[in-house]
């Protein structure tokens, strides 16, 4: 049997997946046809961005309403959900760690359980010097992205590329 890890970088992946029609990235769908017919998918690790609110107490009351119902709903799709709170930049705007603790707990965990491959739903380069490290480890990495958008040196460190379109098309995804 084949083992492996699925890792998810949530916001880019809700993004294709609205862009598609969808109102969310379906993690369990996605992860069920992963399993398929010999592969065990020993964990699945999904960030979830905290979003910064307005100074205010129903802004706040919201955000944390919202992280907690998407949190609940991704734990129910069988997701190991990596909290990723973002911060207010003195421009206004906001900066989120999310590649980070994903990149750091997909490591840490593939170090440990020691799959065949690492199922990547990422395109950004960020996450390129850990598929190489995992890489050297003997751990195959499949990226699940749009080839367009994928930077290059993750498609250079990665052993296959999945268009996530495709992917999405096949579990039902909307188009």
């Amino acid at each position: 049997m084949i083992r492996k890890i699925f890792a998810i970088d949530l916001t880019p992946c809700d993004i294709v997946a609205r862009e598609r029609g969808a109102q969310f990235f379906p993690v369990q769908a996605v992860r069920e046809l992963i399993a398929g017919d010999d592969v065990d998918v020993l964990e699945t690790l999904v960030t979830l961005v905290e979003r910064v609110a307005e100074d205010n107490p129903e802004s706040i009351a919201s955000n944390k309403m919202n992280f907690t119902r998407k949190q609940h709903a991704l734990e129910e799709s069988g997701a190991r959900v990596i909290r990723a709170p973002a911060k207010r930049l003195p421009d206004g705007g906001f900066k989120q760690s999310d590649d980070q603790r994903l990149i750091i707990a997909t490591l840490s965990l593939a170090l440990r359980l020691r799959p065949e491959f690492l199922v990547l739903a990422a395109a950004d380069g960020d996450f390129a010097p850990m598929v190489w490290e995992l890489r050297n480890e003997g751990i195959r990495t499949e990226v699940l992205a749009r080839p367009q958008m994928l930077a290059s040196d993750l498609r250079r460190a990665a052993y296959s590329v999945i268009d996530i379109d495709d992917v999405l098309n096949t579990v039902g995804g909307a188009h």
